[in-house]
């Protein structure tokens, strides 16, 4: 099928699964895939055992899945197929240095950051959807090449 646009959401959790999962069903014409590293959440998510509960969230996933809606452990190349990517990787608290116990840890949001960067052979719109602090976007340009 051909699709208008391809949406990339790299993490499957809280806010990354039930978020690409609702644009999925109002968004019948968009490719939706949902990439995360963590393979044996990928499993669940393409099985019937969701590895998060949302009320109505199971109805919605078996109404889209297979359709307009993936999940996939390939990170790299939905990179590359996407025209839009959505990072909602964990922001866990910083347990060490400047701002532990307080700051979040930003470190999967820049490995991401870096492999986007690494992998995207054209221009692509990144959408920060998650627990960020303000101007996080702007980090990214520390990791693009000159």
């Amino acid at each position: 099928m051909n699709f208008e646009r391809k949406i990339l959401c790299i993490g499957a959790g809280y806010v990354g699964g039930p978020t690409m999962a609702v644009i999925a069903l109002k968004c019948p014409e968009y490719k939706v895939t949902i990439v995360d590293i963590n393979e044996d959440k990928i499993r669940k998510w393409n099985s019937g055992e969701l590895p998060i509960y949302e009320p109505g969230l199971k109805e919605i996933i078996t109404k889209v899945r297979g359709s307009n809606l993936f999940f996939s452990a390939d990170n790299k190349g939905g990179i590359k197929e996407s025209d839009i990517i959505f990072v909602s990787v964990n922001t866990p608290t910083k347990t060490f240095g400047f701002g532990a116990g307080m700051a979040p840890d930003l470190q999967y949001w820049e490995r991401t950051a870096r492999q986007i960067l690494e992998e995207a052979d054209g221009p692509k719109i990144i959408v920060e959807k998650g627990t960020l602090p303000v101007k996080t976007a702007q980090a990214m340009f520390r990791y693009r090449t000159p």
